[in-house]
């Protein structure tokens, strides 16, 4: 019957649910990474109505909140919460089960609830009366991925069927806020036969090429997990090459994110920055006179460098100089002095 809404044994608006995974999974499509948080929130408040909100990243160990999107939320909360995380029932109970929505009215009465700390530091001040929460796990980073739903009516708990309603959409919230992250991240870019990865700018690694792992292990034969190894978790953080052996990481910031390409060195990849500078004027024409004088050498240091440079570079002569050094692809990196 036309206008009747569908649904099963438990209750469930299947009509209004296959709406709102449709309009999610086109949002993650076609909205703008900073919007799509709070535009998929409206969508599922049209079929699971909630007065606030909260939507971040976790890690397990050290614990930590890395990420957070509040819905109309003071943002004070989590400054108020940190204290009392590891206390916190709901959230044991969360990461004890993960892809399960929990209610919090199935885990503790009412009455036993607003006895607790936690609901007298910060549940009533934040008017966290009802809450419904899922934590997923994330593939490649293995943070936890957490959305919880609050009610500021304790005396309005979430019902057994809107429960059952935001376990079943929020593997597609997941996946469509995963597919507009790297729509940000991966635009413009040349992944489909390449060595990349988008790493957090912790050094977590979000989404991966199987040849980015390789790349990772050729060089740390001993890494393993899913944060980069210690020695990149600076050039991540400030989005700056970095470069070792016979390879070279290309890091460009992209948000709060970072997107990584490897990439094999090239021969004039090896030239330290004097060298690679010396190449390019004595390429480009200039004598060895006019080199020395504008970077304050003698000519016969100037002469050692060039000498150097046809050796690395394997040339014999100018012409092959100049054609490896300025139609060489521009790395912002360069072998140490």
């Amino acid at each position: 019957m036309t206008g009747v809404p569908l649904q099963d044994v438990a209750g469930l608006n299947v009509r209004g649910l296959c709406h709102a995974i449709l309009q999610l999974h086109r949002a993650g499509r076609e909205t703008a990474f900073a919007r799509f948080q709070p535009v998929a929130l409206e969508l599922i408040r049209e079929i699971l109505p909630f007065d606030s909100a909260w939507w971040g990243t976790a890690a397990a160990e050290p614990m930590e909140i890395h990420r957070l999107h509040l819905f109309n939320c003071d943002d004070t909360i989590l400054e108020a919460y940190a204290p009392y995380m590891a206390q916190d029932f709901f959230r044991a109970a969360l990461i004890a089960t993960p892809g399960t929505t929990i209610n919090m009215a199935d885990l503790i009465t009412r009455e036993r609830y607003v006895l607790t700390e936690l609901y007298g530091r910060v549940g009533q001040r934040y008017r966290v009366e009802c809450s419904l929460g899922t934590l997923l796990v994330e593939p490649v980073s293995s943070l936890q991925e957490f959305l919880t739903l609050w009610r500021h009516d304790g005396n309005n708990p979430f019902t057994e069927t809107e429960r059952l309603t935001k376990e079943l959409l929020m593997p597609h919230l997941s996946e469509a806020h995963r597919a507009a992250r790297l729509r940000e991240v991966l635009e413009g870019a040349q992944v489909r036969h390449d060595c990349w990865a988008v790493a957090d700018e912790r050094g977590f690694l979000r989404e991966v090429s199987p040849g980015f792992i390789h790349w990772l292990r050729e060089h740390w034969p001993g890494w393993r997990g899913s944060r980069l190894p210690e020695a990149l978790l600076e050039c991540v953080r400030l989005a700056t090459p970095f470069q070792t052996g016979r390879m070279k990481l290309q890091i460009v910031r992209k948000g709060g994110f970072r997107y990584l390409r490897a990439l094999a060195l090239s021969a004039v990849d090896t030239l330290s920055p004097r060298e690679g500078e010396i190449a390019k004027r004595y390429a480009c024409g200039e004598t060895h006179a006019v080199i020395a004088l504008a970077l304050g050498l003698a000519p016969t240091t100037v002469r050692n460098h060039i000498a150097n440079c046809y050796r690395k570079l394997a040339v014999n002569n100018k012409t092959e100089l100049a054609l490896r050094v300025l139609t060489a692809r521009p790395f912002m990196g360069a072998a140490s002095e």
